[in-house]
């Protein structure tokens, strides 16, 4: 266990006068940052990968709510991005390029060979588990009612060439990038069977980039997330939702029809 560089956090929403908001909404990036001659490689997805921790949602009783309707018995169990509907914001899906394995190049005599473990464990390994390590610090007790929500993301921040590979029937591409997000697969022991396997991601980013991811992409996603928390900060505090007409139209404009249960 160690430490990571930087836990950076902005409140995203002014207390409103004269309304009892049961969830106030907070933005936090814990960020480790390295710097290296040698650059690092990506081996890039074709397609975006969703990744339900991505954001992680920190500081709620639940990280979905549990929709009842009028027309069927049933319980629609739905994750916070979908219930608000932001799952398919460019943020999540357009803006970065993906991949699930990368290494950092290294000197070895006259040659240069790849390493993909002192990749994870220098950048990917201590931002998963400063995650896991915020999500249980700030999980509030069973009687809380009002709520701080901690829209949180890890960020790598690095001083090296990015340098990122399609691979494509036999032949392959290269280009620089100026942000990734790799994604991790976790086993979480004492976790519900249900449960167990976790998936999170971590955004890594050029430090020349860095204000343009901060300014461009996270605040302007984390503002919309931010209005839409409030609106249903009720829904959010319970994790409870009612949703007319699911059973005939299940997913159409959720977010727009979305009440407290």
């Amino acid at each position: 266990m160690r430490t990571i560089d930087v836990k950076a956090e902005k409140p995203l929403s002014e207390l409103e006068n004269g309304r009892d908001v049961k969830v106030r909404p907070s933005l936090v990036l814990l960020i480790e940052c390295k710097q290296s001659q040698m650059p690092y490689v990506f081996f890039l997805s074709r397609h975006p990968i969703r990744v339900s921790r991505c954001p992680l949602f920190a500081g709620l009783h639940t990280e979905e709510i549990a929709i009842k309707t009028n027309d069927d018995l049933s319980t629609y169990n739905v994750g916070i991005l979908g219930a608000l509907g932001l799952q398919f914001r460019p943020f999540l899906i357009d803006d970065p390029e993906f991949c699930t394995s990368f290494a950092k190049c290294a000197r070895k005599s006259k040659e240069i060979e790849l390493s993909g473990s002192d990749a994870f464990v220098s950048l990917v390994s201590p931002l998963v588990k400063a995650l896991q390590h915020f999500y249980t610090a700030v999980k509030p007790p069973t009687t809380a009612l009002y709520f701080d929500l901690y829209l949180t993301l890890a960020v790598a921040v690095i001083d090296a060439p990015m340098v990122g590979i399609h691979v494509q029937e036999g032949s392959y591409k290269l280009l620089f990038l100026p942000w990734v997000r790799t994604v991790r697969h976790e086993y979480v022991e004492g976790a519900h069977w249900l449960d167990r396997g976790r998936s999170f991601a971590v955004d890594i980013v050029h430090k020349d980039f860095l204000q343009t991811y901060v300014e461009n992409h996270v605040l302007s996603f984390a503002a919309e997330f931010s209005g839409l928390a409030i609106k249903h900060d009720k829904v959010l505090a319970s994790g409870k939702g009612f949703v007319r007409g699911m059973n005939e139209k299940p997913y159409v404009e959720l977010e727009k029809r979305l009440k407290p249960r």
